[in-house]
Parts: structure tokens; C-alpha cells; sequence
């Protein structure tokens, strides 16, 4: 999955905690955020209503893609909420970057790539 594909599937699975998500779809949409995020910074007086925007609407897709990712290394989606405590929160980024499951798990059959 590229960039661009990525985004198209996160936004089309805006609120879609359900199934599993490969790698790649998890970590482009991460980079994109990432550039928002940076581009809010950057743009602090110009444009920061419409980077603030596009930031708050991406809290749900992100969330929803860090649960499927999970999903794909065979944790349960509520290991999302650890991220919030620090130093914990590396445990989560830990099964994000690991493998996910060969073949189909209890969540659902292995995303394409």
C-alpha cells in the first residue's frame, strides 16, 4: 500500500475499529499526520484554522487505524489506551512495528498489502 492509498483507506474507514490493518496502510497514515501536524506548526497564523481542522478530524481515523493495526498482531484494540501513559505507551508502539499475524487470526483475514 502506498501513500496515497493509505489515506484514501483510513478516511474510507473513518470509524471502522473492526478488521486488521497491514503496516503499511498504519505507518503512511501516521507520516501524513505527522505533516499536518508539522504544517500547524509551520502555518501557526496563516492557516491555522484550516490545519487545526484537519487535525481534529484525524483523531478518529488515527485511533481506528492504531486498533486494526493491533488487530493484525492479534491484540485486542483496548491496548490503544496504554499509549496515553507515559513510558507504557512504548509497549503499544512495540506491537505496532512487530509482524502481524500469518494468515487469518480472530480478527479477521490478513489485510493486502
Amino acid at each position: 500500500m502506498n501513500f496515497i492509498e493509505s489515506i484514501k483507506t483510513c478516511y474510507k474507514k473513518f470509524f471502522d475499529f473492526s478488521g486488521r490493518a497491514s503496516k503499511s496502510e498504519y505507518w503512511w497514515f501516521q507520516l501524513y499526520a505527522i505533516i499536518i501536524y508539522g504544517l500547524l506548526f509551520v502555518f501557526q497564523g496563516d492557516l491555522v484554522l484550516v490545519f487545526s481542522i484537519l487535525a481534529i478530524a484525524n483523531t478518529i481515523p488515527l485511533y481506528a487505524s492504531a486498533v486494526r493495526r493491533l488487530h493484525d498482531t492479534d491484540k485486542s484494540g483496548w491496548w490503544v489506551l496504554i499509549s496515553a501513559v507515559p513510558i507504557l505507551g512504548f509497549v503499544v508502539i512495540f506491537f505496532l512495528i512487530s509482524d502481524g499475524s500469518k494468515g487469518k487470526n480472530r480478527f479477521g483475514p490478513k489485510p493486502k498489502k
